[in-house]
Order: C-alpha cells, then structure tokens, then sequence
C-alpha cells in the first residue's frame, strides 16, 4: 500500500532565508544538506510542531517575541538534522594542494544543545507561561519500622 502525504505548508518558517539559517546554525552548505533534506516530512513539519506545540498562540505574536519563535524553530530544525551530520560530512576532504580535516563534533550533543537554545527562546517570548513556583514539602519523622522490630 503506498502511502501518499502532502507536504504541509510552513507554521513558522517562511520567510526565503531559513534554508540557509538552518544550515548556518549546523556550520555547513548546501552540498551537505539540501533544501529537500531540510523541507522533509520527517524534519521541518516535525521541527515546527515541536515548537507550536511550546507556543501554541505562535500566530498571534509580533515584535520580538515573533523573532524568538522563528529562532526557536531554526534551532529545532536543525536539532533534528544534526545527528545525521556525521553521515553527511567526510572526514576529509583533498583537492590539490588542499587539505582540509573537518573538526570531530559530537553531533548528538550538539542536537541537545540545540534543542535547549530552542526552549531558552521560548522561554524569552513574553506570553510564554514559565514555570509556576510550587511549594516543596518534606515529611520526615520515624517509621514504624523499629514498632514492627520490637512486636
């Protein structure tokens, strides 16, 4: 059975630019993600549920809080993408009298950290609820167990 998906239309990346934001934020070029990679089903629709799901008013928002949210989608974009970079990136590259090593990146960490830039984003947008402030309680005291010892 094959399986036929339209592509939805971006939520929150739509401006001509966030192609090369979300390869910018990766520190890499066209030649290692295409727009195709980026645009997948599995990648930028995922990436811009996460955040809509965080900020679900993401429409109503102007100024800088506009900015903070589209921030956050770049970021959560490329989270998704860059624990396949290490696939992506040769090692090395020669050409000529060039030689050029890529620099080891643990891209799974890095994932994570872009991942927790994207929520520090949220966490700017003003309408955004932070956490509330819950009272923590501690019951301590003795326990029936020396009770259970000496019966």
């Amino acid at each position: 059975m094959l399986l036929a998906v339209q592509q939805m239309a971006n939520k929150i990346l739509i401006t001509e630019t966030y192609h090369e934001e979300i390869r910018g934020r990766l520190g890499v070029g066209e030649d290692v993600i295409s727009d195709a990679d980026i645009d997948a089903l599995s990648v930028l629709p995922i990436g811009e549920s996460r955040i809509v799901k965080a900020v679900p008013n993401f429409a109503e928002l102007t100024g800088d809080d506009q900015t903070y949210v589209y921030a956050a989608a770049v970021c959560m974009v490329a989270a998704i993408l860059a624990p396949s970079m290490t696939a992506r990136i040769k090692k090395s590259k020669k050409d000529f009298d060039f030689f050029f090593e890529n620099q080891i990146v643990d891209w799974k960490k890095y994932a994570v950290q872009l991942v927790d830039e994207a929520f520090e984003f949220i966490e700017s947008i003003s309408t955004v609820q932070h956490g509330t402030d819950v009272p923590v309680l501690s019951v301590a005291g003795p326990t029936r167990a020396r009770e259970r010892r000496c019966h």
